[in-house]
């Protein structure tokens, strides 16, 4: 979709994409003073999603239902629709912080005290609490793609929209996403470290950018819902609701 809506993704990328270059100029200069990497990490995925949460908006509407839908789209605004959109994405971070980043705490506190049982139960915890999460990410990946298109209809509905499908709905996400990844992981080990000055600075740039484009793969788990619930006929999806709540 990048190539072959590029003036689309022009039209709703450069103003979150600058928008974050400056933000990350500012974080550079903050860890420049001495400010932690946590904080300054921290301040750039805010920003992050909430600068690129109408691109995502519009972007998933563009998959599912093509240029027209989003042709007198604003380039940048926020509305009901983006702002529950960046709530479902809220909800799904701090789910991630409960499951994940506490345990992941406890685990790095034993391991600074050389205490094996803490690390262990908070390594445990950590894996246990990944699984829980990466099943119920997927079980509720068409919450996304619902509310840009104004189709939400609840947790409940979402759950059993995605029935039977988790294992396609999974591998859909990874191979979306992956391309993104490995891309920029082969861009960082390219460039290698360099210190400040006008390399870095590019390499910073290419790595915004890179990072702003794995926004785009968000049309995977959208075309998805299109084909699964939008695409099926009525009698059909009932029927699978049914069986899915059996």
């Amino acid at each position: 979709m990048p190539l072959f809506c590029l003036p689309e993704l022009l039209k709703f990328g450069w103003i979150p994409f600058a928008a974050i270059l400056a933000i990350d100029l500012v974080c550079y200069v903050l860890i420049r003073q001495d400010v932690s990497k946590g904080v300054t990490g921290a301040m750039m995925t805010v920003a992050h999603f909430i600068l690129f949460t109408p691109f995502s908006v519009a972007w998933t509407k563009l998959a599912i239902k093509g240029p027209g839908a989003v042709a007198n789209h604003p380039p940048f605004s926020y509305s009901r629709t983006q702002w529950r959109y960046l709530l479902a994405v809220t909800a799904m971070m701090a789910a991630l912080l409960v499951l994940v980043g506490m345990p992941f705490v406890l685990l790095r506190y034993g391991q600074r005290n050389f205490d094996n049982q803490i690390s262990l139960f908070g390594g445990s915890v950590m894996m246990l609490g990944l699984g829980i999460y990466a099943i119920g990410y997927v079980r509720l990946a068409f919450v996304f793609p619902a509310i840009a298109i104004g189709r939400y209809a609840g947790i409940r509905d979402t759950w059993k929209q995605t029935a039977g499908n988790i294992e396609r709905l999974a591998a859909i996400l990874v191979l979306t996403f992956l391309p993104y990844w490995v891309i920029r992981q082969a861009f960082e080990w390219y460039m290698g470290y360099h210190p400040p000055g006008v390399i870095e600075a590019f390499r910073g740039c290419i790595d915004m950018l890179l990072i702003a484009l794995t926004t785009t793969a968000l049309a995977g788990p959208a075309l998805a819902y299109k084909a699964i619930v939008l695409d099926q006929p009525q009698d059909e999806a009932a029927a699978q609701s049914i069986s899915a709540a059996r």
